[in-house]
């Protein structure tokens, strides 16, 4: 490939990239989902340095983080919670971070916990794309769709996919 064109494709992915972490590529997305996902409820997912949640997110990610500050970049740490059961105690945690680094052609990877007495277990690890909550359960459980049509059940410890692998 001439190196014109391959310094224009590494131009348009830092764009592209850009755009996704200030918000604008995944606009028309999000709403094209919202009018497909009625039922489900969106998880919010924003910047909350200095928090609880915030505190949380980066101890359970220390070595993702880590791994980053050697290659000198500084993830954006977005939190989030969400109700999963009617009476749920617990709380569930939403995780995503962002760099260039985290994230790749898919988008940055999301995982969720849940807080068990003392400690956080991991229900949804690395995921990417939207995440909604839907109104059915499994064994006591909101399932959660990713990216708009990727449904994961909750098998009573961890959540697993529906989609068929090829």
């Amino acid at each position: 490939m001439p190196r014109s064109y391959r310094h224009l494709a590494g131009c348009l992915l830092g764009s592209a990239l850009i755009l996704a972490f200030s918000g604008h590529a995944g606009a028309a997305s999000r709403h094209h989902h919202a009018s497909q996902k009625a039922g489900t409820i969106p998880v919010e997912l924003k910047s909350q340095p200095g928090t609880e949640l915030d505190r949380q997110a980066r101890s359970l990610n220390a070595d993702l983080l880590e791994d980053a500050t050697r290659h000198h970049e500084q993830p954006i740490v977005l939190t989030g919670t969400a109700q999963l059961a009617p009476k749920q105690k617990d709380t569930i945690l939403f995780v995503q971070l962002q760099s260039y680094r985290l994230c790749g052609s898919a988008g940055c990877t999301t995982s969720v916990y849940r807080r068990n007495g003392d400690r956080w277990d991991t229900l949804l690890d690395s995921v990417n794309g939207t995440i909604r909550i839907a109104r059915q359960r499994h064994n006591g459980m909101a399932d959660i769709i990713v990216d708009g049509n990727d449904r994961w059940v909750f098998d009573g410890q961890k959540y697993q996919d529906t989609l068929s692998s090829p």
